[in-house]
């Protein structure tokens, strides 16, 4: 049982942000009301233009467990997540990454730290989260818990049969697990903006999963955030599934079926936006797809005799059913 003593391992909290001063004061006070003592914070600053820095420095007045850092430059979204983990202390255990829009139940730390605790074997932990208005991450059976093979969700996720990870709001990670990553301390990729789900995929492959049967974090869903801004706009969901199937499809029969169809779905998608003239959609594809991995001539005519096809069948089998 975690005691809420300076003994238990040192938790690290990096809260990237910029312009946030909507919500960065729930985030901030969510960090504070946790019954877990043993943690530091750190509000990393990406030049923020409104009172984002006056809020930290507030916090970080009342309790010297926060502290601000400042960007010298304004550098990019990725690149400011991956600024999270550089100040860590040096006897830190566990990491995890709060954004500022978000915020954490009290029990968050203490429900997670014990049982990670309890299984040295798992490289992070999750747990339910609200999304939005939806409480999400479910689909692993609780009388098989608390820990899961990490190779087994890894499969379940790719085959879309369930998301238990959540974002990076959601998860707590192990510091030595974080290490094994070849890029360590750059933790989040610059080759996907769903950097945080590529990390749980690349962690998954090498660690098991520890999953808290509770809902633990709250992840809000606006205008101003990526997903409403650029995942749903450009459908980058295709582009990511495509490129973590193409990873991991070695590990499985299952897999590389799965590639195979959701690389057909994506260059039909991409058809029909060149059909559409949607010169920018395309553009950004453009510029998130490997070259070496890109379309030819010859299959992308075959992708779309495959889908008309398939197509066909579909509705010759309503009408003569």
């Amino acid at each position: 049982m975690i005691s809420e003593n300076s003994n238990n391992p040192l938790v690290s909290i990096g809260i990237p942000v910029y312009n946030g001063e909507q919500y960065l004061e729930e985030c901030l006070q969510s960090i504070l009301n946790q019954t877990y003592q043993n943690w530091e914070c750190f509000v990393i600053n990406n030049k923020s233009s409104d009172r984002s820095p006056e809020i930290a420095t507030s916090f970080a007045n009342r309790d010297p467990r926060i502290r601000l850092i400042t960007n010298p430059e304004f550098v990019s979204m990725m690149e400011n997540f991956n600024n999270t983990i550089k100040p860590i202390s040096m006897d830190a255990k566990y990491f995890k990454v709060v954004c500022a829009d978000d915020w954490l139940f009290p029990e968050y730390l203490t429900s997670m730290v014990e049982l990670m605790e309890n299984h040295p074997q798992t490289g992070f932990c999750s747990s339910y989260r609200i999304d939005n208005k939806n409480v999400s991450c479910s689909g692993l059976d609780y009388y098989k818990g608390p820990v899961f093979d990490g190779k087994k969700v890894l499969l379940n996720q790719l085959l879309n049969k369930y998301d238990v990870t959540g974002s990076e709001t959601t998860v707590l990670y192990r510091i030595d697990t974080l290490k094994k990553i070849k890029t360590y301390p750059r933790i989040f990729s610059d080759n996907s903006y769903h950097f945080d789900t590529t990390l749980a995929y690349e962690l998954l492959n090498m660690a098991d999963l520890a999953f808290v049967f509770k809902v633990l974090s709250y992840t809000r869903r606006h205008e101003e955030t990526f997903t409403s801004q650029v995942s749903i706009k450009y459908n980058t969901n295709l582009n990511f599934r495509e490129s973590e199937l193409y990873k991991y499809k070695s590990n499985n029969n299952e897999l590389s079926a799965e590639y195979l169809e959701v690389r057909k779905n994506y260059g039909y998608f991409l058809f029909k936006k060149l059909l559409a003239g949607d010169k920018e959609c395309l553009k950004w594809h453009k510029q998130h797809y490997p070259l070496e991995r890109r379309f030819s001539t010859g299959e992308t005519i075959g992708i779309i005799f495959s889908i008309f096809g398939r197509k066909v069948r579909n509705l010759l089998s309503r009408v003569f059913k």
